[in-house]
């Protein structure tokens, strides 16, 4: 058997020396709450990059994955030729065997054939090669780019459903609650078939479905509402409050969409928390915001960045003079400046239909990542309460900080983890580093015939939008679908009233959609592929969307997406391209871009704009100077986010060390 750089089974799970060749699960060796210790690495990124390599799985090699494959075949054949009853007792058989000795590849081969055979037997197709590779490799701690329309769910069925049969319970993280309820509805005949129970967990359920639905084999949930169920387990536990403890542990996770979550939302706050009484609050929040409006930008206040305000010394000393006769903390000059300077952010720095919602029921966010609204998540320190009253909105109540986390400290304490996603390969480095896991990447089953069309640089977003609206309507009545991406509620909106004035049908889908239920958002998805179909869409209709295109739209050419917004990272603009030309079909694309766009207008900082605009006029064309930029800028954010992330782990990691030094349980 091949080995990886310790002389271990490149299939065994790698950072866990005591318990080599054991599956994880609750019992006497793991415990009855399997927790993996968070692994000791370097503060220095170059120096944990060397040390995760070191501990990480090899890759299976070309020959070795063609053997798999062959075995995996055979078994097949062999579960084929199987009376009811034979089958059965084959698979109790295999499931001990899995359980005692781990994913060996030659009993992994026969729980693949089983699962492949039972998929044939429901689905009515057979599973692909990029699939069972795919599966194979997550199997043993790596994260596996897998392009869009190759079959992800079905990958993660043969991983889940094989660590089940082991004996492992199995969380698999899903893009939001639809699909996991969906996914666990759909795939629950072939996991029964297999001896092995399925449920989900969404943001409705109450604790005592929570508690049911994760003692089943698998589990299909978001990542966020794993993470609070385990923050909740942790104060449990520390209230030695065992009956209300909803987890078995934290054996096994499998992510869709891994990079947005362990590289896009790695440092979200994610805390546990309580409301307490409103005491003086109110009135503190409208004071901040009175304050704050009675200061200039420029002169009392800067603006370094998008969504971060700096006051200056002149601000500050307005501060201290229009607060003089106020008692209380407003005389301490630290207090004053945080109060304040969270209600300039209320003021400038969030904006309406574009970082939040405005209900009856209050302010909801939404997410800048996935585009859809963050149910139950709040901003902290006062800004969600400040937010609220700069709407005319009621403030909700002061919360206290009982435990939190990040997915960047969360996941590692997993014992076994995987994933997989269409645009993971760039981060490549980062997931190494932090996580301890490599990224490898499944070829193409069909080769792409995906065209690319040229970006178009208008002067003003007006422009920007007229040109949208005529592309696009042209492309629909040649008889294709047309997927239109924007950044922003609010740029959805603009565009959407484009058309309207174009009187152009079409149909629109944002965070207003995915408060109203996940049914309308899919009705929309569902319209979305047919002759003639306009959808204008935010950053919903990338990660997890598949447009099931009409035979008459492939005969016209397919999907024709088009981008309105290159984003911060190269990863979300590849996620809504992969919306078409999947499975060898044809596609075609194009980014149409405006110079008052922000990803453009951000170069403005360093002078480019005004000098690259006059180069533009002779030696190099505006569109190619243009995407020059942005590309530019989208390479300097992602290096000050991986800076950022990296110093907040490191950060957490040393305050994690010292809460437990301390004796704090229900702090990780």
């Amino acid at each position: 058997m091949d080995a990886d750089a310790h002389g271990l089974p490149f299939s065994l799970w790698s950072d866990q020396v005591s318990h080599r060749g054991l599956v994880p699960r609750p019992g006497p060796v793991f415990g009855s709450y399997p927790l993996r210790d968070l692994p000791v690495r370097s503060t220095s990124p170059t120096i944990a990059w060397v040390q995760s390599v070191l501990a990480a799985p090899a890759k299976p090699s070309a020959r070795q994955d063609k053997a798999m494959l062959g075995q995996i075949t055979v078994a097949e054949k062999s579960w084929a030729s199987l009376s009811q009853r034979e089958f059965e007792a084959r698979l109790a058989t295999l499931r001990v065997r899995l359980s005692v000795s781990g994913f060996l590849p030659e009993l992994v081969a026969e729980a693949f054939g089983a699962i492949c055979l039972q998929v044939k037997r429901h689905l009515g197709f057979s599973l692909h090669d990029v699939q069972k590779r795919a599966a194979w490799w997550m199997l043993g701690n790596r994260l596996v780019e897998m392009a869009t329309g190759e079959g992800k769910t079905l990958t993660v069925l043969l991983t889940a459903a094989t660590a089940g049969l082991a004996g492992v319970p199995v969380h698999v993280m899903t893009a939001n609650d639809y699909l996991a309820r969906r996914d666990a509805t759909q795939l629950k005949p072939i996991y029964e078939s297999l001896g092995l129970s399925v449920a989900w967990v969404t943001a409705a359920s109450t604790p005592p479905e929570r508690q049911k639905a994760y003692q089943q084999n698998v589990v299909h949930v978001t990542a966020r509402e794993v993470v609070f169920d385990h923050l909740r387990d942790r104060a449990a536990r520390a209230a030695l409050d065992t009956a209300s403890i909803v987890l078995r542990g934290l054996c096994m996770a499998i992510i869709d969409e891994a990079d947005s979550i362990l590289i896009d939302e790695a440092c979200t706050p994610l805390i546990l928390s309580k409301q307490v009484s409103q005491r003086e609050a109110d009135q503190r929040y409208r004071l901040a915001l009175f304050l704050a409006r009675q200061l200039a930008k420029g002169r009392d206040f800067t603006q370094p960045q998008p969504g971060s305000v700096h006051l200056t010394e002149d601000g500050s000393a307005l501060l201290a003079t229009l607060t003089q006769s106020l008692e209380g903390p407003w005389k301490l000059k630290r207090y004053r400046d945080e109060q304040v300077s969270l209600g300039l952010s209320a003021l400038h720095c969030f904006q309406r239909d574009v970082d939040y919602l405005v209900r009856e029921d209050g302010v909801h966010i939404v997410d800048g990542n996935t585009g859809r609204l963050a149910v139950g998540r709040v901003w902290s320190r006062g800004l969600h309460q400040m937010i609220a009253i700069k709407e005319g909105l009621a403030p909700e109540a002061e919360s206290e900080t009982l435990t939190e986390t990040t997915y960047q400290s969360f996941f590692p304490r997993y014992h076994a983890l995987a994933g997989l996603s269409g645009t993971v390969f760039e981060g490549r480095t980062e997931l190494m580093r932090v996580f301890g896991l490599p990224v490898v990447r499944v070829p193409l089953r069909l080769a792409s015939r995906r065209q690319v069309g040229p970006t178009q640089v208008l002067n003003t977003a007006a422009d920007k939008w007229r040109e949208v609206v005529r592309r696009a309507s042209a492309q629909a009545q040649a008889g294709r679908a047309v997927l239109i991406g924007t950044d922003k509620v609010a740029d959805s909106d603009a565009l959407s009233q484009a058309f309207a004035q174009a009187g152009v049908h079409h149909q629109l889908l944002n965070a207003r959609q995915d408060e109203a239920s996940g049914e309308a958002e899919q009705a929309v998805i569902a319209a979305a592929g047919r002759p003639g179909a306009i959808t204008v869409a935010t950053h919903m209709a990338g990660r997890g969307t598949d447009v099931h295109l009409d035979p008459e739209v492939l005969k016209r050419g397919g999907l024709h997406v088009i981008n309105t917004n290159l984003n911060p990272s190269r990863r979300i603009d590849r996620q809504l391209y992969g919306r078409t030309a999947r499975q060898g079909m044809p596609g075609t694309c194009e980014c149409v871009l405006s110079w008052e766009d922000e990803a453009i207008r951000s170069a403005v900082a360093s002078g480019w704009l005004a000098m690259g605009r006059q180069l533009a006029t002779g030696l190099v064309p505006s569109r190619m100077l243009a995407v020059w930029l942005c590309r530019h800028v989208q390479q300097r954010k992602e290096a000050a986010s991986r800076h950022q992330r990296w110093h907040l782990l490191v950060n957490e990691r040393l305050m994690a060390r010292q809460l437990a030094l301390a004796g704090r349980q229900d702090w990780d």
